[in-house]
């Protein structure tokens, strides 16, 4: 009776999944206890910064249990994608693999493409089976690399290859064949292809060059296809579960004869040399053409990754958000003096007075031997002490300091498309109105000397938050900063918790005793991904008390007539400035930059 249940079972799963029964089976004998990402992924971490020496940006991604495609590990942008969970995997009855292993091996085989995996491949000129065998040889390929460094990874990789000289039915079958001959010299198989596919790849005189998975796996996949098996589109679906779908080396989009189709830091860094690649179509428009500029250190133009906070899940999913600092395009330094000459009556009351809240007021320092003046109660005390023959206190002298602004500030402008909107009522645009504001403000603090700088931000997902620097806090306000102002754009949209982090990031880098970061924007988060507009918020909002909890006071000047509805749950009840009436905006942003600091 229990052998009959369980054969419907079986039955069952063959059919909804289409699999065949050996695969069945696989998936019945495997469906043991799990292990989540989120218990291990600390774990995972320090594994991979002590084998590279490197902290890897790795989430999570959650499993679709009616698309086994999703079951695969994958990397977007830079960022390790390993799934929420993985069951032990069973060789057989008695032997098995943990989960924490094929995390392991996941993320190691992910980590080995992120760093060999130096150029991408172009897919508009080749077949699915020449895709399918040169993705095959890659995946050997930096493995090959990666247990030259470190041998025990070969173990870890090859225990999880089960495929054996039966599985013969389909092409992903003889590639899972194939993957495990160039992992493991001790497995035998007879078959001619893979003894070929074997002997190509011993006989490569290097390694370091992925143009030989190219080159090996157009010569395999024509000798494949004369074996007359189908093509099956889920080749990789029986493959070892550790390794990823393979998106990351390829590129689809078909491009012209020389345009540029991809740049991407690599992390060479990792093995002392700092590489930045591009691949190009060669004349024939048959295969890659690389080219590449090594530097010894990083370019001005880095990538971050940020963690964002879902309060649905009451989580916060590390290496989410992936930040890029952009160079702002230059203008007219022409616009600048424009702006400077129409409010050059303002800059004048602007600057009289910064200068006069420059000093705070004055501090006396007591109980001095040598100062500027006497201290009449102490030597009012000294006197008595004498009389009733006491030794007397000597410090009787006091000196007068002025209290300076010990201060730095972030002015942090949303760039998005909607400040290219005209202001109601008025000629000019929200984003001309911020270059004003920008001028004057930038003016006005110089002229005093507080430190200073000037960033803006605009997003398209949380893969592509782009953060601009117009001016740096150690950067003198000349005409290289000005030229930035001058070519300000907006574009995209308002992921605001991330740039706010990034904003922290060179706040916390200052060491004047009080930090402010000033944000101004005319409207509240959103993103083209986001479609709970309470998700961003809330993030944001975390993002503010955690700029709080590093001593940075963030304040937000909207220009947004509805704010009112929102900000105060986003920057605190006494944080934020709604503006009404902007042609007051500068004077506005002076006063509270003036009560702010004092």
């Amino acid at each position: 009776m229990m052998k009959s249940s369980l054969e419907r079972l079986r039955y069952r799963l063959e059919n909804y999944l289409g699999w065949t029964q050996q695969e069945s089976m696989h998936v019945w004998k495997n469906a043991g206890s799990k292990t989540e990402f989120k218990d291990i992924q600390r774990r995972i971490n320090i594994y991979l910064r002590a084998l590279w020496d490197y902290d890897f940006p790795i989430t999570q991604t959650n499993v679709d249990h009616e698309n086994i495609k999703s079951h695969k590990p994958f990397i977007e942008n830079e960022i390790i994608h390993l799934p929420n969970s993985y069951s032990d995997l069973m060789l057989d009855l008695i032997a098995r693999v943990p989960a924490l292993e094929i995390y392991r091996a996941a993320s190691a085989h992910a980590t080995a493409h992120l760093i060999y995996s130096k150029n991408y491949f172009q897919a508009g000129s080749i077949d699915k089976w020449e895709k399918a065998v040169i993705s095959t040889i890659e995946d050997a390929r930096v493995e090959a690399l990666s247990i030259r460094r470190f041998p025990g990874l070969k173990h870890l990789w090859a225990r999880q290859h089960t495929a054996t000289p039966s599985h013969n039915m389909a092409s992903g079958d003889y590639l899972n064949r194939l993957a495990r001959a160039l992992l493991d010299e001790s497995y035998l198989d007879d078959d001619s292809w893979i003894n070929q596919g074997r002997a190509l790849f011993e006989a490569a005189e290097s390694l370091d060059d992925n143009q030989l998975s190219w080159d090996i796996g157009i010569t395999l996949a024509h000798a494949l296809q004369k074996k007359k098996i189908k093509f099956n589109s889920l080749l990789n679906r029986a493959s070892p579960p550790y390794r990823d779908d393979n998106c990351y080396i390829w590129r689809i989009a078909k491009l012209k004869e020389g345009e540029v189709a991809v740049t991407a830091l690599s992390y060479k860094s990792i093995l002392g040399i700092r590489e930045v690649t591009t691949v190009e179509i060669d004349s024939t428009g048959t295969r890659p053409r690389a080219t590449s500029a090594s530097e010894s250190t990083a370019p001005a133009s880095a990538t971050y990754f940020y963690s964002e906070w879902d309060y649905r899940s009451q989580i916060e999913t590390q290496a989410w958000v992936t930040l890029r600092e952009k160079t702002p395009k230059s203008g007219d330094l022409q616009l600048i003096d424009k702006i400077v000459a129409q409010h050059n009556h303002l800059l004048s009351r602007m600057k009289t007075f910064l200068h006069a809240i420059r000093y705070e007021g004055v501090r006396r320092i007591r109980k001095l031997e040598e100062g500027d003046e006497i201290d009449i109660n102490a030597a009012i005390r000294a006197q008595i002490d004498i009389n009733l023959g006491v030794p007397p206190d000597s410090r009787i002298m006091m000196r007068s300091v002025r209290k300076n602004h010990d201060i730095s500030v972030l002015v942090l402008l949303d760039l998005s498309r909607s400040t290219m909107k005209k202001v109601q009522g008025q000629e000019h645009s929200v984003l001309e109105l911020t270059q004003q504001v920008c001028v004057l403000f930038a003016n006005a603090l110089d002229s005093v000397g507080d430190p200073f700088a000037i960033h803006g931000f605009c997003s398209e997902t949380r893969h592509r938050v782009d953060y601009y620097r117009f001016k740096d806090f150690d950067q003198p306000y000349d005409d290289i900063p000005k030229e930035k102002i001058a070519g300000m754009t907006g574009q995209r949209n308002t992921r605001m918790g991330a740039a706010i982090r990034h904003a922290t990031y060179y706040l916390n880098s200052q060491k004047s005793s009080k930090k402010l970061l000033m944000l101004i924007t005319d409207g509240e988060p959103s993103d083209d991904d986001v479609h709970d507009r309470k998700y961003l918020r809330v993030d944001t909002t975390k993002a503010v008390n955690d700029a709080r909890r590093d001593g940075i006071n963030t304040y937000c000047i909207s220009l947004d007539p509805g704010a009112d509805r929102y900000v105060s749950g986003i920057f605190g009840a006494r944080n934020y400035l709604v503006v009404d009436h902007i042609k007051s905006l500068p004077e506005k942003i002076l006063l509270l930059y003036a009560s702010l600091s004092h």
